[in-house]
């Protein structure tokens, strides 16, 4: 008699299959990112919502149409849990990335039985197969308005015109001046400030100048005497790699730099590699940069050193909606911008770099963080270097969870729900790029059907295999751009953190 021995690799194939394994383990993951993040785990949650809802609205659409939808479930990958109602499979799958369903016939490659022919998606007249492809965007885009209804109606906005310091950075002009956090300045040599845009606007032209501002503090206007400081603006970060518009330089190879002059003058010089201390942000950098150098004269930029903190103004359901469309017109032009900012050649070469330098630029490489004794950080510590590259870039799901969480710790609900009604715009309009296979696409197809048809006066179908090349073009683009992404947000995630 021989005993069947059974081979480790069957027992753990049979464990990962058992789909009460798969489900514990899916409740212990959300478990635990619950109890660690939980401001991940409600945008987890919200964003699966989110795709869930734009494939609701594909699914409803269907029915209503008279298609045979087979399958709609939450999540990807193994099946943990199903049941079939009527021709529908409905279920969960391991993997909460979102959802999908599948409609039989959605074009003519698909082999169907003459019995079901009737209830495709390509056997639809042009009427009924249009409202199918456009409910998944459009309740995306609605439920995008709607949270920015809900943002500016239940939590308010900042006011333009009126703001206190929040923070003042450290030796910076504010700082030595005394301007402290909480203060109000309302005015700039006697000149009314409004909005911090303003503001910031006014104190760029006057670097280097000293001036009176006027401070409202507990209640009372004080005058404060205060010589604006300088950062460099873009043609002073320009001539000198690795810097950064907003860098300030502190020092040239030991040498306490004052005024922007000054270093114009150590620079044009210095002959060889010379050493360059400056902030950027609230960190110190230093850099290598090989002498003399040519700055131009008009190089810089007024800076004070305070972050403002806006008051919160509450609207009515009538003027939050105002509010909300010309967000959602900003939201929508930003989105379509940053689409074809990213898909342009300089975009996707920019991408590519950052890839290839583990999410760095290569300029930022160079710099190495310093802390306030002088003694070098460990890189690994210090990535602030490379993470305004890091926050002009597209982000994977990753890298949104990320975000989210962080804005969720720094705003709570209002900065939270405006980064879901964010997503949720611009996930109905990437899928309304006529392309397959994006929504629409189909869109496309199915307007070009419907015009040969109306010329020919008889029923047109796309052959479908002419755009198959094209099809996977575009999917290997967006797995490229997927994989891309969630390597730099797994390698150098973006911190908000200035």
């Amino acid at each position: 008699m021989t005993e069947t021995i059974e081979q480790p690799e069957s027992r753990l194939t049979r464990v990962f299959s058992n789909r009460g394994v798969l489900l514990g383990l899916l409740l212990a993951g959300l478990a635990y990112v619950a109890v660690t993040r939980i401001w991940m785990f409600v945008l987890i949650v919200a964003i699966v919502l989110s795709v869930f809802l734009h494939e609701l609205g594909h699914f409803l659409m269907a029915k209503r149409n008279g298609m045979k939808v087979t399958e709609f479930f939450l999540g990807f990958g193994p099946r943990i849990w199903s049941f079939t109602r009527g021709e529908t499979e409905y279920g969960l799958k391991l993997v909460p990335a979102g959802a999908y369903v599948r409609i039989i016939g959605m074009h003519s490659l698909e082999e169907i039985g003459d019995t079901e022919e009737a209830q495709t998606y390509r056997a639809k007249p042009f009427r009924k197969r249009m409202p199918v492809v456009l409910a998944g965007p459009v309740v995306n885009i609605v439920l995008g308005f709607l949270l920015l209804v809900v943002v500016f109606a239940g939590f308010g906005h900042p006011s333009p015109d009126t703001w206190s310091v929040n923070s003042v950075v450290v030796d910076s002009a504010a700082a030595q001046a005394g301007i402290t956090a909480g203060d109000r300045i309302v005015a700039f040599d006697g000149l009314p400030i409004s909005g911090f845009d303003n503001f910031t606007s006014v104190v760029r032209a006057h670097a280097g100048t000293t001036v009176d501002l006027t401070v409202e503090r507990d209640g009372r206007q004080i005058i404060v005497p205060t010589t604006i400081g300088w950062t460099l603006d873009d043609s002073g970060a320009q001539a000198l790699p690795s810097l950064l518009p907003g860098d300030r330089v502190m020092a040239v190879s030991g040498t306490p730099i004052t005024y922007y002059a000054d270093l114009v003058g150590a620079l044009g010089q210095i002959n060889g590699p010379v050493e360059l201390t400056f902030v950027r942000g609230s960190t110190t950098f230093v850099t290598t940069v090989k002498g003399p150098i040519q700055m131009p004269v008009e190089g810089f930029r007024g800076f004070l050193g305070v972050g403002p903190k806006s008051v919160i103004v509450h609207s009515n359901v009538v003027d939050a909606t105002g509010q909300a469309a010309s967000a959602f017109g900003d939201t929508v032009v930003g989105s379509l911008q940053g689409m074809g900012k990213l898909f342009s050649p300089a975009g996707i070469g920019r991408l590519a770099s950052q890839v290839s330098n583990g999410g760095t630029s290569e300029d930022s490489s160079s710099v190495t963080p310093v802390n306030k004794s002088g003694v070098t950080v460990s890189s690994s510590t210090g990535n602030s270097g490379s993470n305004a590259a890091a926050q002009d870039r597209p982000m994977s799901l990753l890298g949104i969870f990320n975000v989210g969480a962080q804005i969720g710790e720094q705003s709570g609900w209002v900065g939270v729900l405006a980064l879901l009604a964010t997503v949720n715009i611009f996930l109905g309009l990437i899928n309304l790029v006529p392309l397959l296979p994006f929504d629409g696409g189909h869109i496309a197809v199915s307007c070009y059907e419907e015009i040969r048809s109306r010329i020919s006066r008889r029923p047109y179908r796309v052959n479908m295999a002419k755009l198959m090349p094209m099809t996977y073009i575009v999917v290997l683009l967006m797995v490229g751009l997927f994989a891309s992404t969630l390597y730099l947000d797994a390698v150098d995630p973006v911190n908000l953190t200035p």
